[in-house]
């Protein structure tokens, strides 16, 4: 299922990487968090090298979700969750429907304080790995819904997004019956959209929840939402040029007709400002938004306003669709045309040219041993960040 392309003994290979590893680990110094300031206006640049990397490709349509752990990087896809040993001991593990899941579709993966990995499915429930042994949970146990995309941990609580609202419950108690939820009706509205595809929580116990009509909020027992009327995405205008005939690429490498499994609810619409496809809280509490078509769209979470990046303003794309922050303290954005990196004044951006081999770029993980890991169509790619610059390792 997952092989990689090229000819070096897989000793030498790691070998390699682990002595790069190695000098970077010498050279960092305190990890940072994305707290720089951004600029007025921003610009995008065309990354300037060939990237140094290493290109495994996978046989399913893409991945949607990349987890690192210890030396495990944990691979959610279409065809089953694979657990990937980074440092080349172990044979790669698949866990599908014949051995662990009640679905091979991976939305999400995160994993407690326990060690215990948690892992939401297309239409299987919520599962949970101790290590040893596989417990699996659904609607019979109190789900809103099988479909479950993107789950966070709050210290003893567990939030999931689900395509039927929210579902929470405490970690200590027994998932067979100890959910709640929220939903648009017993919330009185104040969650905006039962359709729910992530979920940030900050220091101080707000919950953000993206959703297909925008973003809802929740502290103290008040709820608060915003849409495009308030701000969220660009003008269908300032994205109309970019975003032509975006479409019909999607459905060539990514949809299967018009709908996607894993992105619904889409069909042939190259704009839905209100439909939130990845968000990612920084250390400021600043909430980064993936929109659908309407470019990135950065919310103040202390005075509620909005300011929105697109294509004009140095983006490679405006189809958001992962975010992750590494270790230097810079943002990365996978989107419909590349990958970028953005240090709050530019978008440093990554192609086929810089040697990606995936246009879409779907799902990031950045990992303690300074490696980025990039999923694509079909594709993983690490790349490896050097933590005193925050750049890349190049070829030339």
């Amino acid at each position: 299922m997952l092989a990689k392309p090229h000819s070096l003994s897989q000793q030498i290979r790691w070998l390699f990487y682990f002595s790069i590893l190695i000098a970077l680990s010498l050279r960092s110094g305190n990890i940072m968090a994305f707290e720089n300031p951004i600029a007025g206006k921003t610009l995008g640049n065309p990354y300037p090298h060939i990237l140094k990397k290493e290109t495994f490709t996978i046989n399913t349509r893409n991945i949607k979700v990349l987890r690192a752990k210890d030396n495990y990087l944990w691979i959610g896809t279409s065809n089953g969750l694979l657990r990937f040993d980074t440092s080349g001991k172990e044979n790669i593990k698949v866990f599908d429907n014949t051995n662990a899941l009640l679905s091979n579709g991976i939305f999400s993966v995160v994993i407690d304080k326990n060690g215990f990995l948690w892992v939401g499915t297309y239409g299987g429930g919520l599962s949970r790995f101790d290590g040893e042994t596989w417990k699996n949970f659904n609607t019979p146990n109190g789900l809103n819904d099988a479909f479950i995309y993107d789950i966070q941990i709050e210290k003893e609580n567990i939030w999931l997004a689900t395509w039927s609202g929210i579902n929470f419950s405490k970690l200590n108690t027994n998932p067979k019956t100890s959910w709640k939820s929220y939903t648009v009706e017993n919330s009185k509205g104040g969650l905006i959209d039962d359709w729910v595809y992530a979920v940030e929580i900050d220091n101080s116990g707000r919950k953000w929840f993206g959703t297909e009509s925008g973003i809802s909020t929740f502290l103290d027992g008040k709820w608060r939402k915003f849409n495009h009327t308030h701000g969220l995405s660009a003008p269908y205008e300032k994205v109309k040029k970019a975003n032509k005939d975006i479409m019909s690429i999607f459905q060539g490498e990514h949809h299967a007709t018009q709908a996607s499994p894993s992105i619904p609810n889409i069909q042939s619409a190259d704009y839905k400002p209100n439909y939130i496809v990845s968000m990612f809280l920084d250390k400021k509490n600043r909430l980064w938004i993936g929109t659908w078509g309407g470019g990135l769209s950065l919310l103040d979470t202390k005075n509620f306003t909005f300011r929105n990046f697109t294509t004009q303003d140095g983006l490679p794309g405006n189809f958001i669709l992962a975010l992750e922050e590494d270790h230097s303290g810079k943002l990365w954005i996978g989107t419909n045309n590349g990958l970028s990196q953005f240090d709050g004044k530019v978008f440093n951006n990554f192609s086929r040219i810089n040697g990606l081999e995936s246009k879409f770029i779907f799902s990031l993980e950045a990992s303690r041993d300074h490696s980025l890991w990039i999923g694509g169509n079909r594709v993983l790619t690490r790349i490896i960040i050097d933590p005193s610059s925050g750049n890349p390792l190049n070829i030339q």
